[in-house]
């Protein structure tokens, strides 16, 4: 996958669920991020009968973000890409081995055609090849920052 462009936004932090998690994110003042990060996570790993786009999106955009110390390219072509650069150097967002267990199984989850929103929302607008590859992306770069 190559780097977003300004006409490429950034496929992590595009959505609209990946916006609000980022506003909540920066006005808390608690010094709770990685917390609230995991939550985001976890939410799509113990989510009910069906995985909705929006808690996608926040898993997706959580993981994103905890990798960004390991593949700060993640973050080319974000909405305020020098400002967020700037607050993540900040906060907590360590990939710790909790977060990075509840990572993988928050992208195996959500690689699932079963129940999920998200799926069946991307194949019907025929972005599922992409969807996919941003997934396998951050997979990847959760295996890397483990070794």
């Amino acid at each position: 996958m190559s780097a977003a462009t300004a006409h490429d936004p950034n496929p992590f932090l595009h959505s609209d669920a990946a916006a609000t998690l980022l506003v909540e994110l920066r006005r808390t003042t608690d010094g709770r991020t990685g917390d609230r990060l995991s939550t985001a996570i976890r939410a799509v790993t113990t989510a009910g009968s069906t995985l909705p786009p929006d808690q996608v999106d926040a898993a997706i955009a959580a993981i994103a973000l905890l990798l960004t110390e390991y593949e700060p390219s993640l973050l080319d072509g974000a909405t305020d890409e020098a400002a967020l650069r700037g607050w993540l150097h900040d906060v907590d967002t360590e990939l710790t081995p909790g977060r990075r267990l509840a990572a993988t199984a928050a992208l195996a989850r959500i690689e699932l055609a079963m129940n999920n929103e998200w799926f069946d929302a991307h194949q019907r607008a025929g972005s599922l090849p992409a969807a996919i590859a941003t997934l396998h992306r951050l997979r990847d770069g959760l295996a890397d920052a483990a070794g």
